[in-house]
């Protein structure tokens, strides 16, 4: 029978990319003669598609200029700002002791390309991933259409999501999948709490100890 399978966020989930992405929004709307948004008022956002977070933030941008800025985004993002990047304690060893019992998925906003500079950074091998997926393979959040594709790309049932923002307890929750919070990336404990996710954990590192018993 094939392993259970455990879908995770990438950002503020198993990596802190919170500066690397903020600086990347900023130095795209700087390149576009937009104002530059305050660190609060971007992470806020967080857990939607770049393309969602720059039209909240500048809702009368027009339809030709938000593809523009969010391409410059990923630009700046993939080529210097992916270097803030930073490990989270204890989340690569966590992932290790977890494939023992568990199929491992990530399902991320981000492109591919961002994907893997992350992981890189943060010291995760790619290869510990069963499944990856990333932008525009699904639809966004708080949809369950990624927890649907991890399941069919791996031939398994998805037991778990565990991710940082409401969007990720939402899409689990539409899934009909057990939803694991963590307090690591952009989301606070009472937004979190407030969509009632299974459980809400300090991060990824102690979930192995933590799904020793059962759910």
């Amino acid at each position: 029978m094939a392993k259970a399978v455990i879908c995770f966020d990438l950002d503020g989930t198993l990596a802190d990319t919170l500066e690397a992405h903020f600086r990347s929004f900023n130095f795209a709307f700087q390149k576009n003669n937009l104002p530059a948004r305050s660190y609060p008022e971007i992470i806020s956002k967080f857990g939607q598609p770049s393309e969602k977070i720059i039209m909240a933030l500048f809702p009368k941008l027009s339809d030709r200029k938000l593809p523009e800025v969010a391409r410059d985004k990923i630009d700046f993002f993939t080529s210097s700002t992916f270097r803030l990047t930073k490990s989270i304690e204890g989340v690569a060893e966590s992932l290790k002791k977890l494939r023992e019992k568990y199929a491992i998925a990530l399902a991320s906003n981000s492109t591919h390309k961002e994907i893997l500079l992350i992981l890189k950074e943060a010291k995760i091998p790619a290869k510990i991933f069963d499944v990856i997926i990333g932008n525009g393979e699904f639809e966004p959040k708080p949809s369950p259409d990624a927890i649907k594709k991890v399941a069919k790309k791996s031939g398994a049932r998805v037991e778990f999501i565990v991710g940082d923002t409401i969007y990720d307890v939402k899409a689990g929750k539409a899934a009909g999948v057990k939803t694991i919070a963590v307090l690591s990336g952009a989301g606070d404990i009472k937004a979190l709490g407030s969509e009632e996710p299974t459980m809400i954990i300090k991060s990824v590192a102690v979930l192995p100890e933590i799904l020793e018993g059962d759910l």
